[in-house]
């Protein structure tokens, strides 16, 4: 009978580093979020960074985008392309504002400049990406106005 008690106990040691860690502040999230776009190592749940109303937007679109076609995001909306090689990553000083904040972080893609703006929320005990802007001057765009858009074409 121990044996069976000490199975969830063993379950939750070993599963308790998988569980996505909070971010105490805005830089630890965002350096975090780009790090594997430098090692290559991505982590299984990207959805460990956004916050819960970003994540309700990445799975309505999942949810309402008939199978076989590509849903609101044709590119990868946190390095604006869809393949990368960046370099020279700058995280500004965040623009905090009780539970929010406006971080811009700029870096090059294959040696393009790139400058994305980021909104973020302190949600469950750390930061977490909320909303994003692309500020180029090739193509701007908001990402939570991307889903919105798809959403549109919906209904």
């Amino acid at each position: 009978m121990r044996r069976l008690a000490l199975v969830p106990a063993l379950l939750l040691a070993f599963a308790a580093p998988a569980l996505a860690q909070p971010y105490e502040t805005p830089q630890e999230l965002l350096e975090a979020f780009y790090e594997p776009y430098f090692s290559g190592d991505f982590p299984e749940f990207e959805s460990d960074f956004r916050s819960a109303a970003l994540n309700a937007l990445y799975e309505a679109d999942a949810e309402n985008t008939p199978e076989g076609e590509i849903g609101a995001l044709d590119f990868d909306p946190y390095i604006d392309g869809q393949d990368f090689d960046l370099a020279d990553l700058v995280i500004g000083e965040p623009e905090e504002s009780e539970g929010f904040a406006t971080v811009d972080v700029t870096f090059t893609n294959f040696g393009e400049p790139r400058h994305i703006v980021y909104d973020l929320v302190y949600e469950d005990g750390g930061w977490r990406i909320d909303d994003l802007a692309g500020e180029n001057a090739d193509f701007s765009y908001r990402l939570s106005e991307i889903f919105a858009e798809a959403a549109a074409r919906w209904e």
